[in-house]
């Protein structure tokens, strides 16, 4: 049952997974975390990650508790149930602080520790980026293609939570920042230190973005990404690289690269996510290829109907941040197509805009479409007070940014313009 249960995880196949893993469990003996440890915590490790992914998060929760309440079973066995429950604080609670918090304690655990915040955290954080930045293009090319593949269990294992940890501090905002930078600098080091692992080409897709925002080096950040595709072909696993495609086409490429060429490895990126179980990455990929429609000029009645099937499945698999993101714009579709009675208030059929969940990631994206509302339907005073707020200028004014971000930023300064000829007037 076990071996059943791993192939068809391996091939996507999760309701048979999730019944595979449960008959093994019943026919454990009593006493299995005596007789059996190894085999007892496969099996419950395979039953908390398929029952995340479909989305029943109940029963999910009672396989972790089982495991984690094991004192002789080491913090490196548990690994994959502290995912299963990570991923689920994070992508279906939204509790970005509390999963942050976790993979520290169980980062902490694997000997692997992070700074305190404050002052000294931000400062650690600096000079991390400046040093893995050089570090990396020091490196000869020759020496990046030549890196062996890393194998060691407990290496495996940290590289997995802090890629975990790098994607959850940054949509936990400013508070956590600097453990997003730190988990991506060290994953990067790691790489040149020991070798190739299944996210490696994902954090030097990240550092690309890193080095744009601490340094506004393009050209840097375009060669990280380039290094990132290669690697991840030398990886030869497609663990990591729904993420890594998504990281560089949402954040790196944008800036050199036409967008018009971006669907197809977004597109890419969402079938890898799928097949991999990394439905967090394959709804982003969704919601990313989505709003590239709007920015690209497709036709609203096309946008809008993709949002509606993109919308629908993440509802399906409990990705509500990228359900909540992609509403705005299904509802921007409906407002400027006339099909709601609404202008600039993003409240009808797509959404609620008082009801929008409460993080980083929503709160700048509602204020960035509200802006081109305001811009296309003439509201500039409007307009022009969401782009002044303090908020919205942290997410505008950060060197580099997402792909959306100029987009934003054209509206918000039609609507600052409008608003200076009048009172000049």
């Amino acid at each position: 049952n076990l071996m059943a249960a791993e192939k068809a995880r391996d091939i996507s196949a999760f309701d048979k997974c999730s019944d595979y893993a449960l008959k093994g469990i019943s026919m454990l003996p009593s006493d299995k975390w005596e007789s059996h440890p190894d085999l007892a915590v496969k099996l419950y490790s395979l039953a908390a990650e398929t029952e995340g992914f479909l989305g029943r998060h109940s029963q999910m929760e009672i396989y972790c508790r089982e495991v984690l309440a094991q004192k002789s079973i080491s913090t490196l066995q548990k690994k994959d149930v502290y995912l299963a429950k990570l991923d689920r604080m994070a992508n279906a609670a939204l509790r970005y602080d509390d999963a942050c918090r976790l993979c520290l304690t169980v980062l902490k655990e694997l000997g692997c520790g992070f700074p305190r915040g404050g002052v000294m955290g931000l400062m650690k954080a600096v000079v991390s980026v400046h040093m893995t930045v050089k570090m990396v293009k020091q490196t000869p090319t020759e020496v990046l293609d030549s890196l062996p593949v890393v194998t060691d269990p407990s290496k495996l294992a940290i590289m997995t939570l802090l890629s975990r940890l790098g994607d959850w501090s940054y949509l936990a905002g400013e508070k956590f920042a600097y453990l997003a930078v730190l988990a991506v600098t060290n994953m990067v080091q790691k790489t040149l230190s020991n070798g190739l692992f299944d996210w490696s080409a994902k954090s030097l897709a990240a550092l690309g973005y890193l080095s744009l925002v601490a340094f506004s080096d393009i050209d840097t950040a375009h060669y990280f990404g380039e290094r990132a595709l290669q690697m991840q072909e030398r990886c030869g696993s497609e663990v990591g690289k729904a993420r890594m495609l998504n990281s560089l086409y949402v954040f790196v490429f944008h800036h050199l690269k036409p967008l018009q060429n971006f669907s197809k490895p977004l597109v890419e990126s969402h079938h890898i996510g799928m097949r991999n179980g990394d439905k967090a990455s394959a709804m982003w990929s969704v919601c990313n290829t989505t709003i590239l429609l709007y920015i690209i000029g497709k036709p609203l009645k096309v946008i809008e109907e993709q949002c509606k099937l993109s919308v629908s499945q993440m509802d399906e698999l409990n990705e509500e941040e990228q359900a909540s993101c992609l509403r705005m714009y299904w509802q921007l579709c409906f407002n400027l197509m006339g099909l709601s009675t609404n202008t600039v208030e993003f409240s009808g059929e797509a959404m609620n805009e008082n009801k929008v969940f409460s993080t980083l990631v929503s709160r700048n994206m509602l204020v960035g479409v509200k802006m081109i509302a305001s811009s296309l339907f003439g509201r500039y005073e409007m307009g022009a007070h969401l782009a002044i707020a303090k908020e919205t200028q942290k997410y505008l004014k950060i060197t580099g940014g997402d792909n959306s971000r100029a987009m934003f930023w054209f509206h918000g300064s039609l609507c600052l313009y409008a608003m200076a000829r009048t009172n000049k007037t």
